[in-house]
């Protein structure tokens, strides 16, 4: 985590990345935007009322939570103690709500593009937030994976250096150290 994060005028921020970390990040979207279309793939098909024209009266989208946990702490219910409520809204709310954290990390994964052979990126003042909440989002998909709690440090600390849980701890903690430089920069 050698990057530096600095708020310009007019609000626009400066990253600067260590060789080889604008990789991992897009590989790490990459596996996230995986795990979104594995959970499209699986929902129930739109029904159409003729080749290619969605019936408008039919369900938009699933109302199950899913079955794996990053997603589930992604697109949780927003009525847990009432599960037709909760299914109710998620099958009005969910295809826009992915759509949306597809839209954040396109924004970032176009971002990452102009980083310079200098390992400097600019981020105009507008893309902040859609990074902010990509970099939320692939933190929880990352910390559910990990079983990430408050204590966590001690429990990495006591890891076995040849742990293969190491890198992706690190790679959580270096998210969470590029969010919390972003943030801030908004202050």
């Amino acid at each position: 985590m050698s990057g530096k994060v600095k708020r310009e005028r007019g609000g626009s921020v400066n990253i600067t990345l260590a060789p080889g970390e604008a990789e991992v990040i897009r590989r790490a979207f990459g596996d996230l935007l995986e795990l979104f279309d594995s959970h499209a793939a699986a929902a129930a098909p739109a029904q159409e009322i003729a080749p290619g024209l969605r019936d408008p009266f039919s369900s938009p989208g699933t109302d199950v939570l899913p079955d794996d946990p990053a997603l589930a702490r992604l697109l949780p219910d927003a009525y847990p103690d009432d599960p037709a409520a909760a299914a109710e809204y998620r099958r009005f709310t969910e295809n826009d709500l992915m759509a949306g954290k597809r839209a954040n990390i396109a924004v970032l994964l176009s971002g990452l593009e102009t980083v310079g052979p200098d390992g400097r990126l600019h981020l105009p003042a507008a893309q902040v937030p859609a990074w902010l909440v990509a970099l939320n989002d692939l933190r929880l998909a990352l910390g559910t994976r990990l079983e990430i709690e408050e204590d966590y440090e001690a429990m990495i600390a006591a890891l076995a250096p040849d742990d293969p849980r190491l890198p992706a701890y690190a790679l959580y903690e270096w998210l969470t150290w590029l969010q919390d430089s972003l943030v801030r920069t908004q202050r």
